[in-house]
């Protein structure tokens, strides 16, 4: 904006000086006044051809004036006024040109910093889709390999405990029973650390995001809500009596339930993580009665509250706008 204002200031000025070339009177002082009012007023109009025109009007007014008052060299003013037009329309186009590309540039910056910024974050997402992906390749790897030591060696384990049983039951030489005990210990310590490594292999590989999927799949014909805090690693036992606790009530929900919402939250705090389960569906008087004074006998009911007793929390259930499953376990 500055140099448009500088390029009709010059303009303004040769006009004033032409103007006033002869000699300077009232009628001139005033021409070149309002010739200097047109010409910085029209950088303050909006419409581009509206702006040009004004400021046009200028150079015309100008030779106007020539015409009416000067009988001596008409013919090189108005080619000094030509030179002059000239001049103020390329370089007013000129600036236009160039704050056309300066406003291109500006936008060509914009969108490749936006595309750079969408482009990260995109290989953000694919880099965590990686880890998540060898993640789960690893635990499934981890899964069968536990699966393959169980059922394999394990059995040719447990079956060479059996026969070294029936040796040492018809066995009748009692030079060879100590070797017989010692190798019975020894396959009974094989077994308790192959069980012991397996299912420590097994445990490290419970995915619960995986798990907690897998459950909601079984709810076809609700809408799921979930609100799931997964950030903090937790304790193989947290982990089972989650998806213990889950698993009951989704079956709960199946079986009994007449709503057609369930809304699953997990929340981890510093001390203990929450489980929620709720659904919408109605109970008659009966039935929360029974809830509220702990007096109904399912199984699943009372198995939601051991799991959750067995790490040294509690669960509670709610009837108000549907049915609650609150189930709150300490880490420690």
């Amino acid at each position: 904006m500055l140099f448009d204002i500088l390029i009709r200031t010059l303009s303004a000025t040769g006009l004033s000086i032409l103007i006033n070339a002869d000699d300077i009177t009232v009628i001139s002082t005033v021409m070149s006044v309002c010739v200097f009012f047109l010409m910085e007023s029209s950088q303050l109009l909006e419409t581009k051809y509206l702006s040009y025109g004004t400021c046009i009007s200028s150079f015309v007014i100008t030779e106007i004036f020539f015409f009416l008052t000067s009988a001596d060299a008409i013919l090189i003013k108005s080619i000094a006024l030509l030179i002059l037009l000239m001049y103020t329309c390329i370089s007013l186009h000129m600036y236009e040109n160039i704050v056309t590309l300066k406003e291109s540039l500006h936008r060509t910056r914009d969108d490749s910093t936006e595309l750079e910024s969408m482009l990260r974050e995109k290989n953000k997402r694919l880099l965590a889709d990686q880890d998540r992906e060898v993640h789960l390749a690893t635990l499934a790897e981890r899964n069968r390999i536990a699966r393959d030591i169980h059922d394999n060696v394990g059995h040719l384990l447990s079956r060479a405990i059996l026969l070294l049983g029936a040796i040492k039951t018809v066995n009748t030489n009692e030079s060879i029973s100590p070797q017989l005990n010692l190798l019975s210990d020894t396959l009974d310590e094989s077994m308790a650390k192959m069980r012991s490594s397996v299912h420590d292999l097994h445990d490290d590989s419970i995915d619960l995001k995986k798990n907690i999927n897998e459950i909601l799949g079984e709810l076809r014909g609700f809408e799921v809500k979930t609100e799931l805090d997964l950030d903090r690693e937790l304790s193989v036992e947290q982990k089972l009596s989650i998806i213990g606790i889950l698993k009951e009530s989704i079956t709960n929900i199946i079986k009994h339930s007449n709503g057609s919402t369930v809304s699953i939250i997990l929340h981890q705090n510093y001390n203990f993580c929450t489980l929620s389960i709720t659904d919408n569906g109605t109970l008659d008087e009966s039935e929360k009665s029974r809830i509220a004074t702990e007096g109904y006998d399912g199984i699943g009911l009372n198995n939601i509250k051991n799991r959750a007793k067995s790490l040294g929390g509690d669960a509670y259930f709610y009837t108000n706008d549907g049915f609650t499953v609150f189930a709150r376990l300490p880490f420690n």
